[in-house]
């Protein structure tokens, strides 16, 4: 379980990197800018879903300390996929064509808290999914 919730953070961050420099043109890309929304998208499902069903159902014999942390972290999570959906809601196509600035803005604020989320799951997930590698090993 540690080495998909690592891939599919890298997942995560591969796609953002591509929204970046996306982010980063005069214009948007029609063509790109929605395979990499979608991209982001199966990602960020994909990492609610594995989280939620299979790190956290794992994870609930942790010390008092170790289960403010999940609850915590999962609250962070609920709350991010709540932002996330109200952005795609409000950029459709014709809004990111008719303020791409304002696209990006939100875009690059919303991919920075995607990128802090990931990295405080590693920070709180990745030791205490190894330590239940090592005592079922």
């Amino acid at each position: 379980m540690l080495a998909e919730l690592k891939c599919v953070h890298g997942e995560l961050r591969s796609a953002i990197a591509e929204l970046a420099d996306l982010l980063a043109r005069a214009e948007p890309d029609g063509d790109a800018l929605p395979a990499v929304r979608l991209r982001i998208a199966r990602a960020s499902r994909r990492q609610r879903s594995l989280i939620e069903s299979g790190v956290f159902p794992r994870l609930h014999d942790v010390s008092p300390a170790d289960a403010r942390s999940i609850s915590d972290l999962s609250l962070e999570t609920a709350t991010q996929s709540i932002r996330y959906s109200e952005h795609i809601g409000r950029w459709t196509r014709t809004a990111v064509c008719t303020d791409w600035v304002g696209y990006q803005r939100a875009s690059r604020d919303l991919a920075r808290e995607m990128l802090r989320l990931a990295e405080r799951e590693g920070t709180i997930l990745y030791p205490l999914l190894q330590s239940k590698t090592h005592q079922t090993a």
